[in-house]
């Protein structure tokens, strides 16, 4: 899926589809409610997209989040019944990118369907960048709670693969409303993480939003649906409605992370569910 905002060109690319516990993806929802808008397998677990996104203006190539890349094992790709390969490698080939001219790679957060994509494994099973010209862009916060080693975070973050950024990676520690490049700026939102990040691209008058999982999907407009993983709910609670309420005022275009079948969408406010996705393009 693709779009043209301004300079901007903007195109969805995969990240490696996956399937994760609906418990996980819903909080608090009972199942009761969530699967009538989720449907969940015989495990339990509901299809999530991993919609990266690959933003050109002509002068910078950019990649926003690098899904769960090629090196997981076997048992791994099983549990979590991931695509085979490379997904993101694959998707970036078909638009006829490689990887040596990404020169910016921005994190929402750090978790393992964000950042695996950026380091593979070479010939000798040796960890290397998958984006070995790229700046590497990660929040100061999230940056120092995923590499603190602090044991109520060890199990949020893959060591490997922040230790792996830590020695091969050029890294950029950015804050709230700083500018990446031109046209391209951060927005630290926290709740699912600390530090979690979503990113504006302005070109024109127009806006377009990559919210991350502070809001992951279209399911999670509402203010008390999000993930059990996010660790200050209360913030996600707090900073989702804002989030939206911009979004909704500015008619700003959403780009959807884990929503399986809604790639990009507006989203309007609405009295008795909050808000609501409009002018969607989806995916299946």
């Amino acid at each position: 899926m693709s779009l043209n905002l301004g300079n901007w060109q903007l195109d969805t690319v995969n990240g490696g589809m996956f399937r994760l516990d609906g418990g996980v993806m819903f909080g608090v929802v009972p199942q009761q409610i969530w699967k009538h808008v989720a449907l969940p397998d015989a495990q339990n677990r509901i299809l999530c997209a991993n919609h990266c996104v690959l933003a050109r203006d002509g002068k910078h190539t950019v990649l926003v989040d690098t899904g769960y890349g090629g090196k997981y094992a076997p048992l791994d790709r099983k549990f979590y019944d991931m695509e085979p390969g490379d997904p993101l490698a694959t998707s970036l080939a078909k638009l006829g990118v490689a990887t040596e001219e990404v020169d910016f790679v921005v994190f929402s957060h750090l978790h393992f369907d964000h950042v695996g994509g950026a380091i593979r494994h070479d010939a000798d099973k040796q960890p290397t960048l998958s984006f070995p010209n790229a700046q590497h862009v990660v929040s100061r916060v999230e940056w120092e709670n995923a590499s603190s080693g602090l044991p109520e975070l060890v199990t949020a973050y893959s060591h490997q693969d922040v230790m792996s950024l830590r020695e091969l990676a050029r890294l950029r520690l950015v804050e709230d409303g700083e500018e990446i490049v031109p046209g391209l700026t951060t927005r630290l939102t926290g709740g699912h993480t600390e530090g979690h990040l979503s990113f504006l691209f302005r070109s024109n008058g127009q806006t377009a939003c990559y919210p991350g999982d502070i809001c992951p999907s279209t399911y999670h407009l509402r203010r008390m649906w999000h993930l059990s993983y996010d660790v200050f709910p209360l913030d996600t609670r707090r900073n989702k409605p804002q989030l939206l309420a911009d979004a909704a005022e500015g008619q700003w275009w959403m780009l959807w992370n884990h929503d399986p079948t809604a790639v990009i969408s507006r989203v309007v406010s609405d009295p008795k569910r909050e808000y609501v996705a409009i002018d969607t393009n989806k995916s299946l």
